[in-house]
């Protein structure tokens, strides 16, 4: 919208100029790119090159647990009932979680999220994450709940002392594909070495749209994707990397 507003003030006061028509042909060829698997995946493979999903107990590298970050979740309020949805990137990441925690029989699985926007959240991310564990096929007795993390920064810090607390020396991290590559930077920084394992960017049942044809999924992914190098230059100014 401010790109649009300086083109449309630029366009008013200079309207025999042609730069104004080339900067706002520009930004319509970037939204429809973006908007485009093909685009979408430009922009992912430049964040998750190198990256898979863990296929067998041996990727793990002896790892005895699963730790899950969130993704955000969808909170609704009308007449006192609350309703809360997980994020399409939640939900994929539960479901990577559960797939690893059976694959390597991990005496935990650690679901990480607190209420990271009081404004739009009502309960923390993990216990909506828990309860779709559960019901992913995870017992219950072999979940633990880290309420307190807000933001990638704090995972570290906050699910140390269930890691400690259960004797939990090494373990899987899940989070989405674009996500992983500055969670494990960040993990890493505070002297962990965990097995990275990403989860889908999209459900498996469904199919992949034609490659130049616009869709909400790949305009959702470059937003991700946008949002993640935006993370990646804050984290290094603030010297969290």
């Amino acid at each position: 919208m401010v790109c649009l507003a300086i083109i449309a003030v630029w366009w008013t006061r200079r309207s025999s100029s042609p730069a104004p028509r080339r900067l706002l042909w520009a930004m319509v060829i970037v939204l429809y790119l973006a908007s485009t698997p093909i685009g979408s995946n430009l922009m992912l493979a430049s964040l998750d090159h190198g990256l898979k999903a863990i296929q067998t107990r041996e990727d793990a590298r002896g790892a005895e647990a699963v730790v899950m970050l969130s993704g955000g979740v969808q909170t609704l309020r009308a007449g006192g009932v609350i309703l809360t949805e997980l994020s399409t990137a939640s939900a994929l990441r539960v479901l990577e979680g559960a797939r690893v925690f059976k694959l390597i029989d991990a005496k935990l699985a650690v679901v990480s999220g607190g209420i990271a926007d009081p404004r739009a959240e009502l309960k923390p991310e993990a216990q909506h994450m828990a309860e779709a564990l559960m019901q992913a096929g995870v017992p219950a007795d072999r979940i633990a709940l880290d309420l307190e993390a807000k933001d990638t920064f704090d995972h570290p810090r906050t699910v140390r002392a269930i890691l400690e607390a259960h004797h939990i020396r090494q373990f899987v991290v899940v989070t989405s594909p674009e996500h992983m590559r500055r969670a494990l930077a960040v993990f890493r920084g505070a002297g962990f070495d965990p097995i990275p394992s990403i989860s889908l960017d999209r459900s498996d049942h469904l199919k992949p749209p034609p490659w130049l044809v616009p869709n909400d999924d790949s305009l959702i992914l470059s937003n991700s994707c946008v949002y993640e190098y935006f993370g990646w230059a804050y984290y290094f100014l603030r010297g969290r990397l």
